[in-house]
């Protein structure tokens, strides 16, 4: 017989649709998905304090990696220093607009937006000084800006330059460079501290309680969609189907993503195309005592083999050639499991959608190491460095690959073939 439970705060699962209810938690603890293992909630210990100091901290860090030199260049009697605007206004002056834009909201745009966007929240959730309709605001504008944040991708992206230069020129790193390390180590623990649940839970409370939801004896969860429910993927809150608009956030809803499977394709066809003048065309133009050398990505690859920067040379093939390949091929076999499920079971897939979803921006590395070298290495006949026309086509295929990605609606893996899963789980974190 099943036995009803009346469930204070329900939530349905971001990526199975799975119901539960989350229990009061502790500081330190998080609750995870019996179905999917997603973590629905964390909530850490002191995260107001932490979150505050961890983020005007590393909003200090960009003001001194903005100020002092950051990269110092010299060769055979020629000298050069930037500071990191110099690598965005080097890119306006020789026409590469799209490829500037991209970085200054990489860099500047995106990760200040984020950080005092959260600064500003945690304030207010002591002082009640702001509107609760900008409070709303600013957590939409959390949640739309922390996958795009690539200052981490950056970084690695100057290491893998460095080493190229190596070869050909001495570098110096700037007083910035290091604060910009401190800025991208505190940034990054900003973003591990934010929760998109617990910021809601802060101005709203937690979700509706009137639901009445049954779990039989063999506990298998059922989805929100099987009783008519709808899970808002911005704050958690669980509606009727009938809903448009989440009463709690304000953001429209659905039950699944519509045109999913449509855009995903769409996505991933527009990535394929754009993969081929990619690295077909040079993606770095060399110039050197004036004699002009083109460099395609697989010819960067072969450069650092031959140079036997082993571990930097794998790291530019897997991202800037397997990872984007491995991510089109992995999601247009996840949209062929959503017609044509297979007998494997809907938690591996779900693990290489999560994968997928991942390591996509890390395939931006050559795209940051172009516009590194070519803010760094401009000494005219002597010797610089230029984007290649395949820039904007790997940038293409990069941003193509993230939005089929986010387009791509994981439930509808569960809705082809429904496994039945354990009860949930709360536990400590390590």
């Amino acid at each position: 017989m099943s036995r009803p439970l009346f469930y204070d705060s329900v939530t349905a699962c971001d990526e199975c649709d799975s119901l539960h209810r989350i229990p009061p938690l502790k500081s330190g603890e998080r609750f995870k998905c019996a179905r999917c293992g997603h973590v629905l909630i964390n909530v850490h210990a002191y995260v107001k304090g932490r979150i505050f100091s961890a983020g005007c901290s590393s909003l200090f860090m960009l003001v001194f990696a903005l100020i002092f030199p950051f990269l110092g260049f010299s060769s055979n009697g020629a000298e050069r220093s930037i500071t990191l605007f110099t690598v965005v206004s080097v890119l306006i002056n020789q026409d590469y607009l799209l490829l500037s834009a991209v970085i200054s909201l990489a860099l500047f745009v995106f990760p200040v937006a984020y950080l005092l966007a959260v600064v500003l929240l945690v304030w207010s959730f002591r002082h009640r000084y702001i509107r609760r309709s900008i409070m709303r605001y600013l957590i939409r504008w959390v949640i739309a800006i922390q996958p795009w944040l690539m200052v981490d991708v950056f970084l690695v992206g100057i290491l893998v330059a460095l080493v190229k230069m190596d070869s050909l020129a001495d570098i110096e790193l700037g007083l910035s460079f290091w604060a910009f390390c401190a800025y991208v180590l505190l940034l990054l623990k900003t973003v591990s501290l934010v929760d998109r649940r617990w910021l809601w839970n802060q101005i709203e409370g937690q979700g509706p309680d009137y639901l009445l939801i049954e779990r039989t004896d063999s506990d298998v969860f059922e989805s929100a969609q099987q009783h008519g429910l709808i899970g808002c993927h911005f704050c958690g809150a669980t509606l009727h189907h009938s809903a448009r608009h989440c009463s709690r956030c304000g953001h429209s809803i659905h039950s699944r993503r519509p045109h999913s499977l449509t855009g995903t394709i769409a996505f991933l066809i527009a990535s394929v195309i754009m993969f081929v003048p990619a690295n077909v065309f040079p993606i770095m133009q060399t110039t050197f005592l004036g004699g002009s050398e083109p460099s395609t990505i697989m010819g960067g690859v072969l450069l650092l083999w031959s140079l036997e920067s082993y571990p930097v040379a794998l790291v530019i093939f897997m991202a800037s050639v397997v990872i984007p390949l491995v991510k089109i091929l992995s999601l247009s076999w996840l949209c062929w499991q959503c017609y044509y499920p297979t007998e494997r079971k809907t938690l591996q897939k779900i693990r290489l959608y999560r994968i997928t979803e991942l390591v996509g921006r890390w395939s931006m590395i050559d795209i940051f190491v172009v516009a590194v070298l070519t803010g760094l290495v401009q000494m005219g006949e002597l010797m610089s460095i230029l984007p290649g026309p395949a820039v904007l086509s790997f940038m293409s295929v990069i941003i193509l690959t993230m939005l089929a990605a986010m387009t791509f609606d994981p439930r509808l893996l569960w809705d082809s073939n429904r496994d039945s899963v354990s009860t949930p789980r709360q536990e400590k974190k390590e």
